[in-house]
């Protein structure tokens, strides 16, 4: 690779942070906490409780408001709050009140993370924090826990998932990923990393198949989760990290606006057996794309980076899209560009009238970004095993 290649990535990385609706994170976040502080203001007229605490909550500063609204549980019951405003049902007791009271106590840290058993803070320039609630017998890591398994029950095809406490190496492991993908893009992969608050463990098979990591969405905010064993190094870790980091932000940056015009419409994709929405559509281009900047990223990394973290390389991985150690180059698709390829041509093209003017706003946009990288680090050649 050239000095040009490494450029491009770079111009690449900066271009995937400058979209006002889809790409600035600190817009974004600015317009998740706005939302919730206007939601305090509505539910106070309701809930006397919330009344009590409005104004110290809209005294709050921005670093204490993100605390607050976005544990995992109140920001869970700010949502719920929000449906039942929208469906005529909120009334005082609501679960929101007790919840949005604790959490302003429990500051600076957020609600949740105050009723670990052991505190396992993560060292980024947005603090996160590890869940450790396995074996707690504390009322909110049972919910938590309750939570979790909602997302991972057992199957009748014996699969289920476990959640695992953390410690000090597993700890560093993730230090290492977050330092390694805010060095590779210190733009589009930093803005992936600011809407993580909070990181679970675990090991989980669903559908035959082993859970690397997974997207908390309504069900856990705020959260990842991710296999750290099935993992293994810190390229993958770090992929994984940008991976759920961006289902989150385009969850953030979503609340407010429709990507598609028929969002029930489904679609084919090669490589996988079910049927998509056309909005998981959109949702994997994203991801795609990135992990494709990230691929590229690695392929121009400076010396001193693989002497740090490692040679991709060296390590060992089985085949999947998301390794930037082992992405499985033998099949079509097997590659984060190879799809991240498709499904451009498919949302501009065939698929397009079925997304909205925001969603093909965010498409344009991530083609545009990737087009150039792609053209000149993958070409159109396909990887030998």
């Amino acid at each position: 690779m050239t000095d040009g290649s490494a450029h491009l990535v770079g111009t690449a990385d900066e271009t995937l942070v400058q979209h006002a609706q889809f790409g600035d994170s600190t817009k974004i976040l600015a317009k998740v906490l706005a939302r919730y502080r206007f939601g305090v203001d509505l539910f106070a007229e309701r809930l006397p409780a919330v009344a009590q605490i409005a104004s110290a909550v809209e005294r709050l500063n921005d670093v204490d408001a993100r605390r607050l609204f976005c544990d995992p549980l109140v920001r869970l019951k700010l949502e719920e709050a929000f449906s039942d405003l929208e469906g005529r049902r909120l009334a005082s007791p609501h679960p929101l009140e007790a919840f949005l009271v604790r959490a302003l106590e429990a500051l600076p840290l957020g609600l949740c993370e105050s009723h670990m058993p052991s505190h396992w803070p993560i060292r980024s320039e947005h603090p996160k924090w590890l869940w450790a609630v396995a074996d707690s017998d504390d009322a909110h890591a049972r919910e938590l826990h309750a939570a979790f398994d909602g997302i991972f029950a057992k199957d009748s095809k014996g699969g289920g998932g476990v959640l695992l406490n953390p410690d000090a190496a597993s700890r560093r492991k993730i230090e290492e990923a977050i330092a390694l993908l805010s060095t590779l893009l210190p733009h589009s992969g930093a803005a992936a990393l600011r809407h993580i608050d909070a990181i679970a463990l675990l090991q989980a098979k669903i559908e035959g198949g082993t859970v690397l990591s997974a997207a908390g969405g309504d069900v856990t905010p705020s959260t990842v989760f991710l296999s750290l064993e099935e993992l293994g190094n810190p390229w993958d870790i770090a992929g994984c990290l940008l991976h759920e980091g961006l289902h989150m932000k385009l969850f953030d940056a979503g609340r407010s606006l429709a990507l598609a015009t028929a969002p029930a419409e489904t679609i084919q994709v090669p490589w996988r057996p079910v049927r998509w929405s056309i909005v998981r559509a959109v949702y994997a281009y994203h991801v795609y794309v990135h992990l494709s900047l990230f691929k590229a990223a690695a392929l121009v990394a400076e010396k001193s980076t693989i002497e740090q973290f490692g040679n991709p390389a060296d390590y060992v991985s089985r085949p999947h899209a998301m390794s930037v150690v082992n992405n499985g180059s033998v099949s079509r698709f097997g590659r984060s560009i190879d799809r991240a390829r498709y499904l451009g041509e498919q949302l501009l093209g065939p698929w397009s009238h079925l997304l909205s003017a925001q969603g093909k706003s965010l498409v344009t946009w991530l083609s545009r970004a990737l087009a150039p990288v792609s053209n000149d680090v993958f070409g159109d050649s396909t990887e030998q095993a």
